[in-house]
């Protein structure tokens, strides 16, 4: 296979969707340095910027919004991605598309103007629902028009402009803050907080422009590329047109794939919904050294992402693909939970960001492998809804666990190190269940399916 030309392979609907995954990332992950400030200042309109202070320590109020503005999104998201997952399939997935890109435009001017933290949460709620009426969609949308061999290389573009996006994004976010802090001059954190926030708004609208552009066929033709055919229930959706000798596997392996999206959902909620907080009163605070971190640590991510991809892909296989990044995000979330100082942080998210460069492609790739076009939208949906689920619940644990003994010495060490030894823990128990169960759908060619 050629990778010269991936690109033009992936074809039009490919690359369309892949800048408007750029354009939509690219405005969230503008807001990732300064979102924990945004909730402190509206919940403390008198608080002064962060560069006025000697320290940050958040209340615990503060920790619990910026938990619930985690788990608000998740929890929405979560029944909406299985709703609209099994409605594309049935009136197309273009419309639905449009329809989440504009409600992009909608949540991020109400993000910008929200009244208290409160308010945040309810935007995120919003925004849950509109994530799940664009992106399973979508990747439904990419793996319907790209040939089976290239959909793990074609995914991982895809991850690939997800971290450009937070490449470039927060150390976007930190200059705009930055700006406007040199600019306004105000005492207040809010007055310079309110315009960064706003900042993304014009790239989600040129996502929903852009959206326009997709085509879809209008009726699905089945191939004999594909062979899941899931019915409208869940438990219905096990059941698979296969060879007796693969119909087991197979069926396994979608239980396995629903179940580890739980465990790791679960395990990156209970580090996404405190990693900044953890970031700001551990190891650095000011926003525009907050992003200058992510940005380090998605280039690098970035830059080995296709390599990884390409050779594990023809060498590996997708499991041993999707086994190698789940063992770097294992290692990931030790060393991050280890750190105290720059150097060590930037390896363990480095780590992180090659992981999830490398296992996202890899699992929808399996996916798509192992799912009929005419029903692969609603399996991507429910994937994401499990993976939802976990993340929305591990984000509330992980609060009552910060709040409650992050600052403790437990074992002559900070407590912290508890909450990511649990997500370590959870990520590997995944790996060895996929290790086992998860079918190497390599066998599939050898038996003549795809």
């Amino acid at each position: 296979m050629n990778d010269k030309n991936i690109l033009k392979r992936i074809g039009r609907e490919g690359a369309i969707i892949i800048f408007i995954a750029l354009a939509v990332q690219l405005g969230f992950s503008m807001l990732q340095p300064v979102i924990q400030y945004y909730i402190e200042a509206l919940e403390n309109p008198s608080i002064p910027p962060p560069e006025a202070r000697a320290s940050i320590r958040f209340t615990p109020e503060v920790i619990w919004y910026i938990a619930f503005n985690m788990t608000a999104f998740m929890i929405l998201r979560s029944p909406s991605a299985a709703v609209f997952g099994r409605l594309s399939d049935k009136i197309g997935r273009k419309r639905l598309i449009v329809t989440g890109l504009f409600l992009y435009v909608i949540v991020g001017i109400l993000l910008g103007i929200s009244r208290n933290a409160i308010d945040v949460v309810l935007v995120r709620a919003l925004q849950g629902i509109t994530s799940a009426m664009v992106w399973p969609v979508a990747e439904a949308l990419m793996m319907d028009k790209i040939d089976p061999k290239l959909r793990t290389r074609a995914m991982t573009l895809y991850v690939m402009s997800l971290n450009v996006a937070n490449l470039v994004g927060p150390g976007i976010g930190g200059a705009i803050y930055q700006f406007f802090y040199i600019l306004i001059e105000s005492k207040r954190a809010i007055d310079i907080l309110r315009p960064t926030i706003l900042s993304p708004v014009p790239l989600f609208a040129a996502g929903f422009i852009l959206s326009f552009l997709l085509r879809e066929n209008k009726k699905t033709s089945i191939t004999n590329l594909d062979y899941y055919d899931p019915t409208p229930t869940i438990k219905e959706a096990i059941s698979l047109e296969s060879s007796i000798h693969l119909d087991r596997a197979i069926r396994r392996s979608i239980h396995v794939i629903f179940f580890s999206g739980l465990i790791n959902g679960f395990s990156v909620g209970i580090i996404a919904s405190i990693m900044i907080v953890y970031i700001s009163e551990y190891i650095v605070k000011e926003p525009i050294y907050i992003g200058s971190i992510q940005l380090i640590a998605s280039l690098t991510g970035l830059l080995a992402a296709y390599p990884i991809a390409s050779y594990t892909d023809k060498k590996w296989g997708k499991k041993n693909m999707f086994l190698f990044s789940m063992s770097m995000r294992t290692l990931a979330m030790v060393i991050i939970g280890l750190s105290r100082e720059i150097v060590g942080l930037l390896i363990g998210m480095a780590l992180a960001n090659i992981s999830f460069n490398t296992g996202m492609p890899s699992i929808r790739a399996i996916q798509a492998d192992l799912t009929k076009t005419t029903h692969r939208g609603r399996i991507f949906g429910y994937q994401q809804a499990m993976f939802n689920l976990g993340m929305g619940l591990g984000a509330i644990i992980s609060a009552y666990l910060y709040i409650n003994y992050a600052h403790r010495n437990i074992f002559y060490t900070d407590g912290v190190i508890l909450i990511f030894i649990l997500a370590a823990s959870l990520t590997f128990t995944a790996l060895l269940i996929a290790y086992k169960w998860l079918l190497d759908t390599r066998i599939l060619e050898k038996h003549g399916n795809l």
